[in-house]
């Protein structure tokens, strides 16, 4: 069964004091003192060597101790919606740091199309090996309007029809202001 953690929790899990009042720390959401979670007081200082990792960063060459917070909600959503953030209990100070994880996240990648025929060479390539009837039915439109954007003399393709081969092709189209 998990426990309630603070801000839900009011009171300290071992002497029932208030949990958390005039922004007093809060270890491992429970705590109101380092007595209390049964843990040794944090160094007081984060150039100290036996200050572990994970609970210092080094900012500027020198080293500091890493942000704490007193429960999930505390910290900012701009930084908790990152994917590759996450946050952890320490084991040292008893609070709540966040990590980062070097995520490899999929990038973009760019095409520049300066005239038709390099539009009609992306087309042909997004295909792939499917048949223009299978990108046509995919896409909600006839096999002979995806013929026509492939091909770079047809002056006149329809404008939806291209809408739809990109929705399809998983493209997106944008615009470069020089």
């Amino acid at each position: 069964m998990s426990e309630t953690l603070f801000p839900a929790r009011t009171r300290c899990k071992s002497c029932r004091k208030a949990l958390g009042a005039n922004n007093a720390p809060v270890l491992r959401g429970l705590y109101c003192s380092p007595k209390c979670a049964g843990v040794t007081a944090p160094s007081p200082d984060p150039e100290h060597p036996n200050t572990p990792r994970e609970c210092r960063t080094q900012y500027d060459g020198k080293w500091v101790f890493k942000r704490r917070y007193r429960s999930v909600a505390e910290i900012p959503a701009r930084i908790s919606d990152d994917p590759s953030t996450s946050s952890y209990w320490c084991g040292h100070c008893g609070h709540l740091h966040v990590g980062r994880t070097l995520v490899e996240l999929p990038r973009a990648q760019n095409r520049g199309l300066r005239n038709r025929s390099d539009l009609a060479d992306l087309l042909v390539k997004a295909r792939g090996h499917a048949t223009h009837k299978q990108v046509g039915d995919a896409a909600g439109i006839r096999p002979i309007r995806v013929k026509e954007w492939e091909d770079a003399s047809n002056d006149s393709p329809s404008l939806l029809a291209l809408f739809g081969l990109l929705r399809v092709y998983r493209l997106d189209l944008a615009a470069v202001f020089r």
